[in-house]
C-alpha cells in the first residue's frame, strides 16, 4: 500500500466528514439524512476503501448558497408584507370609530396571545372593570 502524501497546511480536503459537515450545515443528521433521501440535499460519497462516507464540498456550499438565497428571499417577502399590513391599518385607523365607540375590550386590555396562560385572567379583569362601569353609571 502506498503510502499517504504529506497534508498541505492551507488545503482543503474536496470532502466533508460527517463530523465537519454538522459544524457547517445548520441542521441534525437526521434532518439531513431525510432531505438526502427526498433528494433535496446533495448525495454522500462512499470512500474507499474504507465504509466510511463523505460529502462533496463544493455541493454542500452549493447547497449552503441555495439555503442562504431562500431565506433572504422570504426574508424580503417579509418585509414587503409587512409594509403593506401597516399601510393597510393607516388607513384603517382613518376608518375605525374611536374606542369609547367600539364594543368589547379597550386595546391594553387584549392579551397579544389569546392562547397565553395569562389571557383568562386578563379576560376576567376587564369583565369586573365592565361591570364596575355599568353598576357606577345605573347610580347616576
Amino acid at each position: 500500500m502506498p503510502k499517504p502524501l504529506p497534508r498541505v497546511p492551507h488545503a482543503q480536503s474536496p470532502f466533508l466528514l460527517r463530523a465537519e459537515l454538522l459544524t457547517v450545515v445548520p441542521q441534525s443528521m437526521s434532518t439531513i439524512d431525510r432531505l438526502e433521501a427526498k433528494g433535496q440535499f446533495p448525495k454522500r460519497v462512499r470512500l474507499e476503501p474504507t465504509n466510511r462516507v463523505g460529502w462533496l464540498r463544493r455541493e454542500v456550499t452549493g447547497y449552503l448558497r441555495h439555503l442562504a438565497k431562500r431565506r433572504r428571499s422570504a426574508t424580503q417577502e417579509g418585509n414587503v408584507k409587512a409594509a403593506n399590513q401597516e399601510s393597510k391599518k393607516s388607513s384603517d385607523r382613518d376608518l375605525s370609530p374611536t374606542q369609547s365607540e367600539r364594543s368589547g375590550p379597550a386595546l391594553e386590555h387584549q392579551p397579544a396571545n389569546p392562547g397565553h396562560q395569562l389571557a383568562p385572567a386578563l379576560d376576567q379583569a376587564w369583565r369586573f372593570d365592565r361591570i364596575s362601569e355599568r353598576r357606577g353609571s345605573d347610580d347616576d
